[in-house]
């Protein structure tokens, strides 16, 4: 085992950087050397928003081993793991000493009672329920600070009044699924939905199953352009008609959409799979994740059955969220069964819909409208929530405004 200054050390300068910040979990308690450069760090963000310099740790804590300053952090990573462990077993044996002598028996259990602590806390698969910590009344703290500022969101603002209302929105580890049938829109859903999220400033992953980059891009745009004010056209711009191109000009001048990154392959594979899905989120750790089309999505069980194929899909898709930390919204297709294109389908007219329902956190169904005069209402869509996990809504139908040519996708007043 190297020693405790090396691998703490390149652990350090690793954590200079915001994603393995973000992902790293371990207290300052488990730091046996450099527990106050970790705090310091924790602070140097919390004021000025970004990590220090190995230049400004190296002049502030000399003891820093400036050799670690190049070492591969999930390295570092999993030596501190092991000395953690290590420590822990060891003081599980060196805290119970004194009884040993007097009560070897006491002793034995308190020693295998710790032993077990320490092999679950070391089991990334489960976590123990940590009675008497502070830990969640610091994430309400964050939740209700938050609350207060701004729009008053905790996660992801949606398209939807009545989630938003809630002060909740998209959170971590939630999965959002919506179905239709073919024309309707999902796509344009799907587009809105990362929108919202991107102009918040919240990274998206957008991996599109049935179109293009270049098709998706000029959605984004009309949308994107609407909600900041431009007049912009699809089809116009798609089919290469007349446009006002000082508009367009300066919309894409000033976009800045870093936050968006979109995928309609996977380098080296037939299709687009949920193990590949599953590397993009791990490589590149987006807030929110939208798969357009996810029907089309494969899995690692192609030899069986579809039903079990599809439970496979929807309840990985789950997985992925909650192992990721990251809100994960599909689209997919509504089947025949579903003939009338003015009533939002029922689970039970998607193909294997009652997996989807299940793995499910918000489930919505759409169809496109008619008037009291059985006449088509082009620019609207009726949008129904079949599912929402956290309790029941007041409304469950909504009517939105679906004028998608100019990026207009909204609820429409009550």
């Amino acid at each position: 085992m190297e020693n405790y200054n090396f691998i703490e050390s390149g652990l350090i300068f690793g954590l200079c950087d915001s994603q393995n910040f973000k992902s790293f979990t371990h207290p300052i308690k488990d730091f046996a050397q450099h527990g106050d450069t970790y705090k310091f760090i924790q602070e140097y963000l919390d004021e000025y928003s970004e990590s220090p310099s190995n230049q400004i740790l190296i002049e502030k804590f000399p003891h820093l081993s400036t050799d670690a300053q190049d070492m591969n952090f999930q390295y570092a990573l999993a030596e501190f793991k092991k000395q953690v462990m290590f420590r822990n077993i060891i003081s599980a044996f060196s805290n119970n000493k004194p009884i040993l002598e007097q009560n070897p028996k006491k002793a034995l259990s308190l020693i295998m009672e710790g032993l077990h602590d320490v092999e679950i806390l070391h089991d990334s698969d489960v976590s123990q329920y940590d009675c008497g910590e502070l830990d969640r009344f610091e994430e309400w703290k964050d939740k209700n600070s938050k609350r207060e500022l701004g729009d008053g969101m905790i996660g992801i603002p949606t398209p939807f009044d009545v989630i938003n209302s809630t002060g909740m929105g998209w959170q971590p580890g939630d999965l959002i699924t919506a179905y239709a049938r073919p024309t309707v829109g999902k796509t344009w859903l799907c587009c809105k939905i990362a929108a919202i999220a991107v102009e918040k400033g919240f990274k998206t992953l957008l991996v599109s199953t049935e179109m293009t980059k270049s098709s998706i891009n000029l959605r984004m745009d009309v949308i994107l352009g609407h909600m900041r004010g431009f007049k912009l056209s699809h089809s116009a711009i798609r089919n290469g008609n007349e446009i006002d191109e000082n508009e367009y000009k300066k919309f894409l001048t000033n976009s800045d959409s870093r936050n968006l990154l979109i995928c309609d392959h996977i380098s080296g594979e037939d299709s687009i799979s949920l193990p590949s899905i599953t590397n993009l989120v791990r490589k590149y750790s987006p807030d929110l994740l939208v798969i357009d089309g996810v029907y089309l999505v494969s899995t690692q069980d192609a030899k069986r059955a579809a039903w079990e194929q599809s439970h496979s899909l929807f309840y990985g898709l789950k997985n992925l969220a909650l192992s990721t930390n990251t809100a994960v919204m599909a689209s997919t297709q509504a089947t025949r069964d579903a003939s009338d294109m003015y009533v939002p389908p029922a689970p039970n007219q998607v193909a294997f819909g009652d997996a989807l329902i299940r793995a499910s956190d918000v489930a919505v169904s759409m169809s496109m409208m008619k008037d009291d005069l059985d006449m088509v209402i082009q620019d609207k869509r009726q949008i129904q929530f079949q599912k929402y996990r956290d309790g029941d809504l007041p409304f469950s139908d909504f009517e939105f405004i679906w004028r998608v040519n100019n990026g207009h996708i909204e609820q429409a007043n009550a």
